[in-house]
């Protein structure tokens, strides 16, 4: 009767308690798997807005931490990446925080930046080194420690560094050098028309990627074209004078040139200056890439035929939807390497092109 009594009394204790439990051989109301399948159905997707390969986006779980690590943000170019960064927080609702060294010859900073971030413990860094060794080491670190990292545009952490260095890269975000410069040779071609005519390129710095792809790139798009002439390939180094210089020698040289195409605007405007000074605006045809605010407003005044935009807004927001997409666990490693989509810029579609990304691009803000 006495353990009768007890055992009465446990239950009276636990239901004023309010423990509930389940008897061995009971059955739960809903099995863990059945909950799993039900939180799975309810769980809201996006539509990715720039990367359409990497297609639904889960909303984030948890507020992800998420660390940005540009060249600098003195510059409208890593601010219009920071903006692509921030407006995705926005949507997604994780914790973003952008940081960048002082300028982007300060390599050391940098990387003490990154040291920085990495003690910090985010769950994704997203990384755009100043060059393509500077942060090897601070990146070890964070593979070392279990952080994914993102290699997000300019410089290029590649695989075989990667192996070298035991660096685990989730995935590479850039742009397609050679189609910037495939796309706009295509552009100039069909300006040009069957008559074609002579062409030639001024490339960047030689040895550099972006410089050495683009000469690339329009090398294998002129070669689709019977009707354009290649007259050679000329170093400008990126810069405005020394394109300027280039295009005088070679217009005296052959008077017959038909179009530049320049590797970046600055040396386009240099080569525009010479065609001017040479009187021969009407014959031949300027093109630049990059779509910086004076190659804008030069397309815009009927100098350059065209430039075309780097995209970087849009490759910085869509870095927010891979990073989540890693973290949630439903990232496809088929988009490893992940590139912006491009379009040229030209006198026909300018004014509309500098409206519609007016928002997301710093340096188009004041133009009009």
């Amino acid at each position: 009767m006495k353990k009768n009594l007890i055992c009465l009394g446990l239950v009276i204790v636990l239901l004023f308690t309010g423990v509930s439990f389940v008897f061995a051989g009971g059955k739960p109301d809903q099995s863990t798997e059945s909950q799993q399948e039900q939180a799975a159905a309810k769980k809201e997707y996006y539509e990715s807005k720039f990367f359409p390969v990497l297609g639904k986006i889960p909303a984030p779980s948890k507020k992800y931490r998420i660390g940005c690590l540009v060249k600098t943000l003195i510059n409208d170019f890593w601010m219009d990446f920071e903006n692509g960064y921030k407006d995705a927080n926005e949507v997604y609702d994780v914790v973003v925080d952008v940081y960048g060294a002082p300028s982007e010859t300060d390599l050391l900073v940098q990387k003490q930046i990154l040291d920085d971030m990495i003690a910090k413990n985010y769950d994704i860094l997203l990384v755009s080194p100043l060059t393509d060794s500077n942060l090897l080491a601070a990146l070890k670190t964070a593979t070392d420690r279990g952080i994914p990292i993102i290699n997000v545009c300019d410089a290029y952490i590649s695989p075989e560094a990667q192996q070298k260095h035991g660096i685990e890269i989730e995935c590479v975000i850039a742009t397609d050098f050679r189609e910037n410069a495939r796309l706009v040779t295509e552009y100039v071609a069909g300006v040009l028309g069957e008559e074609g005519g002579q062409i030639m390129h001024i490339m960047g710095l030689p040895g550099g990627r972006a410089a050495e792809y683009r000469k690339q790139g329009y090398l294998e798009k002129v070669a689709e074209f019977p009707q354009l002439e290649n007259i050679g390939v000329w170093p400008g180094e990126w810069e405005r004078k020394k394109g300027m210089d280039i295009a005088a020698d070679v217009i005296q040289s052959h008077p017959n040139l038909r179009a530049i195409i320049g590797a970046n605007d600055n040396m386009a405007l240099g080569a525009y200056q010479a065609v001017k000074n040479a009187g021969k605006t009407d014959q031949i045809y300027v093109a630049g890439i990059d779509a910086v605010p004076d190659g804008i407003l030069s397309v815009m005044n009927g100098e350059l035929i065209c430039t075309l935009p780097f995209m970087q807004y849009q490759m910085a927001y869509g870095a927010i939807e891979v990073a989540i997409q890693i973290l949630e666990g439903e990232f496809d490693p088929a988009n490893k390497e992940l590139y912006g989509y491009q379009e040229v810029w030209h006198q026909g579609n300018i004014r509309e092109k500098v409206d519609e990304y007016r928002e997301q691009f710093t340096g188009l803000k004041n133009i009009k």
